[in-house]
């Protein structure tokens, strides 16, 4: 299916082609050529801006030479700079930006094979042994820490780099509060808080009495001989226990919060603490000097270094978006982590609960209505926040061939306007990008999220190492914000009606709304996720509008005893398609796929489950599910078995629930390495109302699962009922990504 888009012509002014360049070592003489290169970014974008308003519309090309390029401020590219021309009338796909015609209008990308990089690191120098300890820092890090004055300009910050990237801010071993409290009281053990001089300075993280999320809040005030604090900023929840089974997963030594940023739990090289009110910064340094002094120490100058914003209309319909803006082979580094400092600050829509701010400065790099941009073979690294945000207004952008990695939250965000009538964030397209070791202080943050974003194409990515999910596709937003004007506040509170509002009778009235639809993620390969908070899925669907696929992915070795299901459709989730995806040596102690809904799940491969879920390898939950379709999946029991599919009710629910035999399931295969009996109960009771028909136990002869080869053997069962075989090498980032992406698009039109 195409879908046509109805775009202006305007055709530029011809003039000579425009390349300028800058170096670190540029020099007041500098008039932007390779010999006279200008010496920072802003010097040159507003060179290429001069040249615009003297009539140049040629593409632009601004090189960056080797070395650190450092922004003590964001760098905002408008209108003006983007391109004043935009595509003829284009028939764009079904999912993704559809074919890329004309070149970039201003490019920013690496010279040659040089490897610039973009930084908001200010360097701190003038460092000092620390000749006379305060008393409460503790007896091994003396001799070892040294200090220096905070740089100039710079009034506060909450990450700090060395060469080797982020380092950790001074954090103790945590502790649970000793009573509940509401989401700005604590109530502490004794000696766990001070009330310290710079008490403005502390922070606490906190699991906010959820399985799904954690904040990072500031001080008010310490009642030391109360036991009692309270936090300037309110967490998403009451600060106090968790539930048991949090307990249980986390271990003996569990806590829920921890202090951060005082000189007591400065005790490890590496760790560091800022004290705004002596402008002192102390440091036990991990990779010092020859004499043992810190050395390339860099502070943040802001939590967003570059920002392409067309001109937004919050409350009105229609933006008007920046064209044509390309970056490639940069590396983005050395932002800080917005940090919640008052209740006004985090104002706005929650996305999904707190897992992220609507329309914040939380990345390296963001696009704030834009069109037709382009960022490949990048990095954005070692960062205090997220590595892009696609925000608003986003169409026909592509990420591409980058790497986002040692994040503090999250990879990827497309995050479109709230629920309603307002649907400009989709037709983008993130391929082929490694994305690792996200989620690094914001546990619940996730490598993609498309949150009221659809039509886009996500596809040859590898996810690895995430604190929470991996990835989210979703809608839901906090319902204690304050809600942006324009953007549908009535369904919202529509939404609040009625079993929860995940009945799909209901869903089908506001799924218009939804604008986190149609969404194609294919071919994408997820490990590991799921290493820190806990009910977190390698890919989570949530909220959101029709027509999301989830399709030939590779989930692995997302071995975590918190992770509930490897793929998830969650509250008011329908209409969604799980179809050929590959899981294997997984962990989830719930369910290998669940949903919540009336969703469709075929020819998927449940292998080497390393633990008997307790819902079942399928499980439906909490809602209706008639006529989903649950056919042609292979189901591989573990030793211990467990139920093949489950009707998994809310507790306390007695009715309203989802029941199997309401589904359209058929010609799939079961089978037990030991126990030939495992799946008759099932198979009977299905049976008895005309389902599971075909389906049979077999073993499904593998050629080679450990090897990654899900081929059949001559004879298997599976060809037998029409299993398509699954191809795990395809899966995945690919080196030859032009023919994958032709033979791929044409199926995804099919």
């Amino acid at each position: 299916m195409w879908l046509p888009i109805l775009l202006v012509v305007v055709v530029p002014k011809t003039s000579l082609a425009l390349d300028l360049y800058v170096s670190v070592d540029g020099g007041a003489d500098a008039d932007g050529s390779l010999a006279k290169p200008y010496g920072s970014l802003s010097d040159a974008v507003q060179a290429v801006r001069a040249l615009r308003g003297a009539g140049n519309t040629e593409p632009a090309v601004i090189y960056l030479r080797e070395g650190r390029h450092q922004l003590d401020e964001t760098l905002v590219l408008g209108l003006a700079d983007g391109s004043p021309t935009t595509a003829a009338d284009v028939m764009l796909p079904q999912y993704g930006a559809g074919d890329k015609t004309d070149p970039a209008f201003l490019t920013f990308a690496a010279y040659q094979d040089e490897r610039p990089v973009v930084s908001a690191g200010v360097p701190v120098s003038g460092w000092k042994r620390l000749g006379s300890p305060p008393a409460d820092l503790p007896a091994k890090a003396v001799g070892h820490v040294w200090v220096a004055d905070m740089p100039a300009g710079l009034e506060r910050f909450y990450t700090l780099y060395d060469s080797q990237g982020r380092l950790n801010r001074a954090r103790g071993d945590g502790f649970l509060p000793t009573e509940n409290g509401n989401n700005r009281t604590l109530h502490f053990p004794e000696g766990a808080l001070k009330n310290w001089d710079n008490l403005e300075d502390v922070e606490i993280q906190v699991r906010p009495g959820v399985a799904y999320e954690i904040n990072m809040l500031p001080l008010e005030s310490v009642d030391e001989a109360t036991g009692i604090a309270q936090t300037r900023v309110a967490a998403a929840g009451r600060i106090g226990s968790l539930p048991p089974y949090l307990l249980g997963l986390m271990g003996d030594e569990a806590a829920s919060v921890w202090v951060e940023n005082v000189l007591e739990e400065l005790d490890e090289p590496g760790e560091w603490v800022v004290n705004t009110k002596t402008r002192k910064i102390y440091l036990w340094p991990a990779n010092p000097a020859a004499d043992g002094a810190p050395q390339g120490i860099l502070a943040p100058a802001t939590s967003e270094l570059i920002r392409v914003e067309g001109k937004i209309d919050l409350e009105g319909a229609a933006d008007t978006p920046v064209h044509g803006i390309a970056f490639s082979g940069l590396t983005f580094t050395h932002a800080d982590r917005w940090a919640w400092t008052s209740n006004e600050d985090v104002s706005g829509w929650g996305l999904q609960h707190s897992w992220d701010m609507f329309d914040k400065p939380t990345a390296l790099l963001r696009f704030r209505g834009a069109e037709d941009c382009e960022v490949s073979e990048c990095r954005f690294v070692n960062s205090g926040g997220s590595g892009i945000r696609l925000d608003l207004h986003a169409q026909r952008n592509r990420i591409t061939d980058s790497e986002f990695a040692h994040l503090g939250e999250a990879g990827i965000l497309l995050v479109g306007y709230g629920v309603g009538a307002k649907d400009v964030n989709h037709h983008n397209e993130i391929i082929n990008n490694y994305l690792h070791h996200f989620s690094e202080i914001t546990w619940q943050s996730p490598g993609f999220w498309a949150w009221q974003s659809g039509h886009n194409r996500i596809a040859h990515n590898e996810f690895a190492y995430s604190g929470y999910c991996a990835v989210v596709i979703s809608t839901r937003s906090a319902g204690n914000k304050t809600r942006p004007q324009g953007t549908g506040q009535e369904i919202g509170e529509r939404r609040r009606g009625g079993n929860r509002g995940r009945d799909y009778e209901g869903w089908k009235l506001r799924e218009k709304q939804l604008h986190s639809r149609h969404n194609l993620f294919e071919y994408n390969e997820i490990t590991h996720s799921v290493q820190l908070l806990s009910d977190g899925n390698g890919v989570y669907v949530s909220g959101t509008g029709t027509g999301n696929i989830i399709r030939y992915n590779y989930l692995h070795d997302n071995q975590s005893h918190s992770l509930p299901a490897a793929i998830r459709c969650d509250d008011d989730q329908h209409e969604t398609l799980i179809y050929g995806n590959v899981l294997y040596r997984n962990g989830g102690h719930a369910a290998a796929i669940a949903s919540k809904g009336v969703n469709d799940i075929i020819n998927n491969f449940i292998v080497d489950q390393q633990n008997s879920p307790r819902n079942g390898y399928i499980s439906f939950e909490w809602v209706p599910v008639t006529g989903s379709k649950v056919q042609r999946n292979i189901i591989i029991s573990h030793p211990d078995g467990g139920l093949p599919q489950s009707e998994r009710l809310r507790g306390g629910q007695t009715t309203g629930g989802p029941k199997l035999e309401s589904t359209e399931m058929d010609s799939n295969l079961y089978y037990h390495p030991t126990n030939p009996s495992w799946v008759d109960n099932h198979l009977a009771k299905m049976r008895a109302v005309d389902n599971e028909q075909a389906s049979r136990f077999g073993d499904p002869q593998f050629v080679d699962p450990a090897g990654g080869d899900f081929s059949f053997q001559p004879g298997s069962p599976a060809l037998a009922l029409g299993i398509e075989p699954l191809n795990v090498s395809k899966m995945g980032r690919v080196s030859d990504r032009a023919s994958a992406t032709t033979n791929e698009r044409k199926n995804s039109s099919d």
